[in-house]
């Protein structure tokens, strides 16, 4: 049986001979998308989606029936929280040609909405993916 030094000497080869072709191929699919997309936006969008986050966290610490046990800790997840969602959401908003100001309702409300808003990201996601794996669906019946 492999020891923890040797499996992680192990993992660390892997992680190394398949980083390379996979930056390569990631270099070639996302370059042109990423490059397209405005810093400025981007930049608004974390402003926009840190703003929701402190609103939840700051209402989380305010209300009496929540115990928290570490407010740096607190404070800290649900920011990384609420700018993962706010970024997703403005990916996903861009991508779908959603109208600005909707997006700049959208994205505060995503960082508000936190982890429950990437739940249902991850939810919809996985289920998408599910449908490229599932069996086959049965051809359509066709109406003479």
């Amino acid at each position: 049986m492999l020891d923890r030094m040797q499996l992680k000497k192990i993992c660390w080869t892997w992680l190394g001979s398949f980083w390379s072709a996979g930056a390569a191929a990631a270099q070639a699919t996302f370059g042109s998308d990423l490059s397209s997309i405005p810093p400025a936006a981007v930049a608004v969008a974390v402003v926009l989606a840190l703003i929701g986050g402190a609103a939840a966290t700051l209402r989380k610490i305010a209300s009496p029936t929540i115990v928290i046990k570490s407010v740096p800790l607190e404070v800290s997840s649900d920011l990384l929280l609420s700018l993962l969602a706010g970024l997703v959401t403005y990916f996903l908003c861009a991508w779908q040609e959603v109208p600005i100001l909707l997006q700049a309702g959208l994205i505060p409300l995503a960082g508000f909405g936190g982890a429950r808003v990437l739940e249902a990201y991850l939810a919809a996601g996985l289920a998408k993916l599910s449908r490229f794996g599932g069996p086959p669906s049965p051809p359509p019946e066709s109406t003479p």
